[in-house]
């Protein structure tokens, strides 16, 4: 048997939203992606919400916005993927790299606000995997020292901190829609804001630097206009309308993929206690559901192995993620961390097999193969 890391859940829901997508010949941004951005607001709880083609261009203008740049610097945690850290070097920005807590890997407040320089404009903290960051220290930290919040929810649509909503807690927030995540687009993103000025620059820099895009004109006028505006350096970072249908469709799936994953989770934690060489994860009060990953310990310097081993057997296993200065564009251009809980944990951590769609005799299977593995150490 052959299981997966993810898999999506995409069938006739999405092929009929595209359908009616193809039936008017409007591909581009229009009505789709504005009931997307609507209906994505509501469940967040936030004023805005603008759609991006992904999660990566999301903090890309988030950070342009906050007009943070060259001399400025940006806290991001050690364990994230790149386009956290790119955020700030898109901008002209030097990320400065925080260690993380060592059970739930997400930004540790300490280091964070030891980390702080008056160089210092933003922090990103990061949801990783879906388990929250501590908001509340960070947000008390960013205050204390007038620093920005960008939330990178990427990992973690639908979890909740304190029972709110993540993505209503820094200035700017930001979400993927990438083939992985808890629901999917193929790609694509979003960003969240309460605050009007900065809701109405990002759609102006996902749109070259305009805020007058080409459904604006066409719905806006009896006869089409061609005239516009571009009133500084922006992007070709838009949503449009057949990534929003898919959107659509998926976000009336999304409770149900959030149950299937909550219940596989307990499912994991009851079947793999009680392995001595194995740590299931430990999480917070304060976080709830909106799990992306299910991420496990292995001790005894056997991570690898374990590794090999699953993929021997068919099972798909991965890393979430190494310290991301380790990858070699960082050192060419000189950029390191001290974060000594991240360099350890880094060492022990994978992430098992987790979609709402895993059938019984897959998760039977993967735990199986990996009691085998406990008796063939």
């Amino acid at each position: 048997m052959k299981v997966p890391l993810f898999r999506p859940s995409l069938g006739k829901e999405e092929l009929k939203n595209l359908a009616e997508v193809f039936k008017t010949g409007w591909v581009g941004a229009g009505p789709k992606t504005q009931e997307f951005e609507k209906q994505f607001a509501i469940y967040i709880g936030a004023k805005h919400a603008i759609g991006v083609t992904s999660g990566t261009a999301a903090l890309h203008i988030a950070v342009q916005a906050l007009g943070i740049g060259k001399g400025d610097e940006i806290i991001v945690p050690a364990i994230t993927v790149v386009s956290t850290p790119y955020a700030a070097l898109y901008n002209g920005a030097t990320p400065v790299f925080a260690d993380v807590e060592a059970d739930t890997l997400c930004l540790d407040p300490k280091d964070f606000e030891r980390k702080i320089t008056k160089r210092t404009k933003a922090v990103i903290p990061v949801h990783l995997g879906g388990h929250t960051a501590d908001m509340d220290k960070i947000m008390r930290i960013a205050r204390k020292h007038k620093i920005f919040v960008i939330e990178d929810c990427a990992n973690a649509l639908g979890a909740r901190y304190k029972g709110k909503h993540v993505g209503v807690f820094g200035i700017i927030n930001c979400f993927s829609f990438e083939a992985k995540k808890n629901i999917t687009t193929g790609d694509g993103g979003m960003l969240t804001t309460n605050n009007a000025k900065l809701a109405e620059k990002l759609r102006a820099l996902k749109w070259y630097g305009s805020s007058n895009d080409t459904w604006k004109r066409f719905a806006g006028n009896a006869k089409y206009s061609w005239h516009y505006d571009v009133s500084e350096l922006g992007w070709k970072f838009n949503m449009n309308d057949v990534i929003a249908a898919i959107g659509l469709a998926q976000f009336k799936k999304l409770p149900k993929i959030l149950k299937n994953k909550d219940m596989l989770r307990a499912r994991y934690n009851r079947a793999l206690r009680g392995l001595s060489w194995l740590e299931t994860p430990k999480d917070a009060s304060y976080t709830k559901s909106g799990f992306w990953l299910y991420v496990v310990r292995i001790k005894g310097g056997k991570r690898d192995a374990f590794m090999r081993y699953m993929a021997e057997q068919g099972i798909t296993t991965s890393v979430h993620f190494p310290p991301v200065f380790h990858h070699s564009y960082f050192k060419k251009i000189g950029l390191s961390g001290n974060t000594p809980v991240a360099e350890r944990v880094a060492k022990e951590i994978v992430s098992l097999p987790l979609f709402s769609t895993m059938s019984s005799k897959e998760f039977a299977y993967v735990i199986k193969t990996i009691k085998n593995f406990s008796g063939s150490k």
